[in-house]
């Protein structure tokens, strides 16, 4: 895909913010919470507000800015936790508060979302039993106007630094079936507390933790979308669109690892044995294709909103390509037996990790096409 101009100058913004600020910063690799100071440089380029419109303080563009801006950030910084917690930042608002929030919802949370004065988590996930609809126990049982929420969530990105918890909780069930309603519930809530920060061994300095829920109350006017429809409409969405939205980060990744690879291996490319700049040229063709793929995926978000019925099979193939290239450039590493560095390894411990996390749920998303064949 051929980037416009204004999507070069993003790219080129991102890529020199991704230089000064991220890259050379070594004690990323080492921490579990997020840098107040970067966070800061963040908000100063006004990298939140990518996704959000100039009328809420964003920078406005949509999905395929996203996309570009989050290649850059990995590819030129060199660390995929911190593109990870700013993503899901730039998700939330975009999906959520502005897919699914009213006008005053919009005017009220947006603005801080952009100029990061407020940051958004998405807390669904709960201990154990992860985000499983027929297993997620958090209520919300109504009094008057207002909600009073009980329960638990884990394993939440940017848990720990979150202003605003979009959560997911039950406020009906007929049949056995639930039917879940989004709430906006703020840090300073009455009854919810953080539990301990996660450390997840990978993915530093993106923070990880959860929240009790002890009877919060809040507002009708806290629900965000249609009541009762939040599990489809909100979770199972925001799904789709984090693994369409990954990929171009992992894209960013494998260009970083193959570049820090050949600088490892030095000039001279005609003293390069022919098996080993054969595995080089594959992954390099394969990287080219994989972010043509990530592009084209976030345009059709920003043309279809999710309701495109490729997105899922691109998702699919796009991480099944993002585990091939992995596995080449670890192929490239063993057999020439060179050492690419810390931000190699970090990256390569990143990217495999991440992979791994949604292998069921891809599993079960494979099945579940090759079912529908059948039918």
């Amino acid at each position: 895909m051929i980037l416009t101009d204004e999507l070069n100058s993003l790219r080129e913004l991102v890529t020199r913010f991704a230089g000064e600020h991220v890259a050379p910063r070594t004690d990323l690799y080492q921490r579990t919470s997020f840098p107040e100071d970067l966070h800061s440089e963040f908000a100063r380029e006004n990298l939140y507000g990518i996704g959000i419109p100039v009328a809420y303080r964003g920078m406005g563009g949509g999905w395929l800015h996203m996309a570009v801006a989050g290649q850059a950030l990995v590819e030129s910084g060199l660390n995929l936790g911190v593109a990870l917690s700013w993503l899901m930042h730039v998700l939330l608002s975009r999906f959520v508060f502005f897919g699914f929030g009213t006008d005053e919802q919009k005017f009220a949370y947006l603005p801080s979302l952009a100029t990061g004065a407020c940051t958004p988590c998405l807390a669904i996930s709960e201990p154990g039993v992860g985000g499983h609809p027929a297993k997620l126990t958090t209520s919300a049982l109504k009094e008057g106007r207002v909600y009073r929420i009980t329960g638990e969530k884990a394993y939440l990105t940017n848990g720990p630094i979150a202003d605003l918890y979009v959560v997911l909780a039950i406020t009906s069930e007929h049949d056995s079936r639930k039917g879940y309603t989004a709430f906006i519930v703020p840090s300073g809530t009455p009854g919810l507390r953080r539990t301990e920060p996660l450390d997840l061994g990978f993915l530093r300095p993106c923070p990880h933790g959860g929240i009790v829920l002890d009877g919060c109350e809040v507002e009708e006017e806290n629900i965000l979308g249609l009541k009762g429809h939040a599990y489809p409409d909100v979770a199972l969405a925001f799904r789709r669109i984090e693994d369409v939205m990954m990929m171009a980060p992992f894209v960013g990744g494998a260009r970083a690892q193959l570049s820090l690879i050949t600088k490892a291996l030095g000039a001279g490319g005609e003293q390069l044995d022919r098996g080993t700049a054969s595995l080089l040229g594959e992954a390099a063709s394969t990287i080219d294709s994989l972010e043509v793929l990530a592009y084209e995926a976030a345009n059709l978000l920003d043309q279809y909103r999710i309701d495109h019925p490729g997105l899922t099979s691109m998702a699919l193939f796009m991480r099944q390509t993002a585990g091939t290239i992995q596995e080449r450039i670890s192929e490239i590493v063993q057999t020439s037996g060179i050492d690419p560095g810390q931000p190699f390894r970090a990256l390569a411990h990143d990217i495999d990790s991440s992979l791994r996390i949604a292998a069921n749920v891809a599993r079960i998303t494979r099945e579940k096409l090759g079912r529908s064949l059948l039918c």
